[in-house]
């Protein structure tokens, strides 16, 4: 683009810092100005005055007519783009209805807040049981082998006894 290593290393953290690729229009701008051998010196740069709190930024007070019709034909379709896009995007704002979306999205959070606060309920409801059923499980004595054989012992005289009175009648 140019020969002046400084001023390629302005270009470049320019290009970088407003995410300008290298077919956009501004760097064509930049290209066209480089083919009719635009250079800081050779043109008059004045101080034009700037915004209160920012420095006065140097701007080219004349230029070759060529130039500025070339620059005129780069930068006004892409100008023109621009404001089309600009208008399509308010339009999909516009149509977007963001304020049902947004009582939509509140409407859902307050769902998820109240599920939360159920499953928290039977999380501790649960945890309640187990430790009553750990309590009752503590409380109950194991049976022994002993109880289970009187109980064997028991059913069996129990059927030795319904078996006799079924036979007497």
């Amino acid at each position: 683009m140019t020969d002046n290593p400084e001023i390629q290393a302005k270009i470049l953290e320019w290009q970088r810092r407003y995410n300008i690729a290298d077919g956009d229009p501004a760097m064509a701008l930049i290209e066209l100005l480089n083919i009719y051998g635009y250079r800081g010196n050779e043109a008059q740069v004045v101080m034009v005055p700037a915004p209160p709190g920012e420095p006065a930024a140097p701007a080219v007070a004349r230029l070759d007519e060529a130039v500025l019709e070339q620059i005129r034909s780069q930068l006004f379709p892409a100008i023109e783009r621009l404001g089309f896009q600009t208008q399509e995007l308010k339009q999909k704002v516009e149509s977007m209805a963001i304020d049902t979306l947004a009582q939509q999205v509140v409407t859902y959070h307050e769902g998820i807040e109240l599920c939360t606060k159920k499953l928290d309920t039977v999380k501790k409801d649960a945890d309640a049981l187990v430790v009553q059923l750990g309590r009752v499980a503590n409380s109950i004595k194991p049976v022994s082998r002993m109880a289970i054989v009187v109980l064997l012992i028991f059913a069996f005289a129990l059927g030795v006894v319904a078996a006799v009175m079924f036979r007497i009648q």
